[in-house]
């Protein structure tokens, strides 16, 4: 039995946060797929991280949110299969890994760009790209494949146990924690202090890229806001590992302050597409003018050939009244 209101408000934040998250995330990054397919974007290696950042998200959102949607209804799948207990943190710890390293890389080809030496400029191109998100791919899904091993049901929970719950939470301080956030502003300041070092450089670079450099910004800020408060809890827990002695208040306080920094951290799979709104003009023209394409392909043309239709058909019946008169 509870001790507290928390376990209440968590599934709330579950019922409507979570299912907002899913709605919003899954349309926010459909409409970013399309924005960085148009020819225009496809031409800049930045885009291909964005898009392939997008495409991750869809999959991250989907695999790691709509369980809590289910549970609340239904019975923990978790707890029935061990496959599934392996698989779930398994997927969903590795497509999270590849958002954020995605922004890292993103990060990295805005410095490239601004680089006048070949051999470093020279990683700025959509090949280039496109290589490095199968690598970080490929890495992020290698790295964590301690999880489908150390991962099982135990009294009816699919958890970590014993010495691994330590050793999972300093891998996670680190790879999760501290790593991304600390490379995402280590390449941001080095792109500064390269444009500054070169005079007029930012006046000099194309509108595109100097919108593209906003929104990697932006994208920045936002990861490293939200691992502050998931990275001070990773180290509280590691600390507090070896305390056994606490409260059932006191777990469920734990319980929930952790929750909520998980629920900060799917944000990285909702929010870049609102983002890219704000912060880049000529991404806010070109969805709009999406947009309006669309809505006079779909919309507009239909309503123009409905009108002729009926035209057509009052035209043929007055044509066989007139002729049996005749």
């Amino acid at each position: 039995m509870s001790v507290t209101n928390l376990p209440y408000i968590e599934q709330q934040m579950i019922r409507y946060g979570m299912t907002l998250y899913l709605a919003l995330g899954i349309i926010g990054n459909i409409f970013n797929c399309i924005v960085f397919s148009h020819p225009l974007y496809r031409r800049t290696a930045s885009s291909i991280y964005f898009l392939s950042l997008s495409i991750f998200a869809i999959i991250y959102l989907i695999w790691s949110v709509s369980p809590f949607i289910y549970m609340l209804n239904y019975t923990d799948f978790q707890t029935q299969s061990v496959l599934y207990c392996k698989m779930r943190l398994y997927i969903s710890v590795s497509l999270g890994e590849c958002l954020r390293y995605f922004v890292v890389f993103a990060c990295a080809d805005r410095f490239f760009v601004t680089r006048t030496d070949i051999r470093i400029r020279s990683l700025h191109s959509i090949s280039v790209a496109i290589k490095f998100v199968f690598i970080i791919s490929a890495v992020c899904f290698s790295i964590t494949m301690h999880l489908p091993i150390f991962m099982n049901i135990r009294n009816n929970i699919c958890g970590r146990v014993g010495l691994y719950k330590f050793i999972y939470s300093v891998y996670q301080i680190t790879i999760v924690g501290i790593l991304p956030p600390v490379l995402m502003s280590i390449f941001s300041i080095l792109t500064i202090r390269s444009l500054y070092q070169r005079h007029g450089a930012l006046r000099r670079l194309r509108q595109r890229d100097r919108y593209l450099m906003r929104m990697v910004m932006a994208e920045v800020m936002v990861n490293v806001s939200i691992s502050i408060p998931y990275s001070i809890n990773l180290v509280y827990g590691a600390a507090t590992f070896y305390d056994v002695d606490k409260s059932a208040r006191r777990l469920e306080i734990e319980a929930f302050i952790t929750f909520a920094t998980q629920f900060l951290i799917y944000l990285t799979g909702v929010v870049p597409f609102y983002l890219f709104l704000l912060t880049s003009k000529p991404f806010r023209k070109g969805f709009v003018n999406m947009v309006v394409i669309c809505w006079k392909k779909c919309v507009v043309r239909q309503v123009r050939i409905v009108p002729l239709t009926v035209q057509n058909n009052k035209l043929k019946n007055n044509g066989r009244m007139m002729s049996k008169r005749q």
